[in-house]
């Protein structure tokens, strides 16, 4: 016990007498993200969907579709049931559809009438998953709060294993931004009265330090046959 705690004593001794000599370099590594700001119109350079490391495009083997901010302005696409009709190797069910999914595998989660944002089929296989920031989950996404979708067709997604055959449909979420102040407000309207308002803005509280982003969603669609309608209200801050 007496050799313990001389040594104890004199190892503290010798720690202390050493801090504060050693002159370190400090190393900041870059972090792992994916900015929307980079992206050119219908071009977009990189991506968190090859491994949720930050690769280029050019450099993931996978099969993986970007969709900008841009494209999805330019096409009015808000949901899946508005883009999959645009994009490579994607279906969707539902009157804006191309297959009818009525006799699904699983009808109670993936029928048209009940789960419409899931209610498609990837590789002609089944629905892939929804992702948010690539954290999985039943919330489907929107373009009123989203920069881009990143569709990774196949069982070689990132979330192999526990994933979905027809592999995952990844929704960017809009964050607030420091050093940035504005905003914007979309209105639509469409056949049989239908119409969607939305409102986004992003505003800075202290330079620096902390920003503050809302946004609203209103989307109500009609159909031909009334009183058949889906609305759609959301609020995210």
């Amino acid at each position: 016990m007496l050799f313990a705690s001389s040594l104890a004593v004199f190892t503290g001794a010798h720690a202390q007498g050493t801090v504060g000599t050693v002159d370190e370099d400090v190393y900041v590594l870059t972090p792992f993200e994916v900015s929307s700001t980079v992206d050119s119109g219908y071009l977009p350079t990189d991506t968190l969907a090859g491994g949720r490391f930050r690769s280029d495009l050019r450099e993931i083997a996978s099969a993986i579709t970007v969709i900008p901010d841009q494209m999805l302005r330019d096409t009015g696409a808000t949901n899946n049931q508005t883009l999959l009709q645009y994009t490579t190797g994607t279906e969707v069910s539902g009157s804006l559809g191309n297959f009818s999914n009525l006799a699904g595998v699983q009808p109670n989660d993936t029928d048209q009438r009940v789960n419409p944002q899931q209610a498609t089929r990837v590789r002609g296989l089944v629905s892939a998953d929804l992702t948010r920031d690539f954290f999985r989950g039943p919330i489907p996404w929107d373009s009123y709060n989203t920069t881009r979708i990143d569709i990774q067709r196949g069982p070689n997604s990132l979330l192999f294993g526990i994933g979905s055959a027809g592999g995952i449909i990844n929704a960017d979420i809009e964050e607030a931004t420091i050093g940035a102040s504005g905003g914007r407000i979309e209105l639509r309207v469409g056949s049989y009265g239908s119409n969607r308002g939305s409102l986004n803005v992003n505003h800075t509280l202290l330079d620096n330090e902390l920003a503050v982003r809302i946004a609203l969603l209103r989307d109500r669609t009609e159909f031909r046959q009334r009183p058949a309608y889906q609305l759609d209200e959301r609020f995210y801050g």
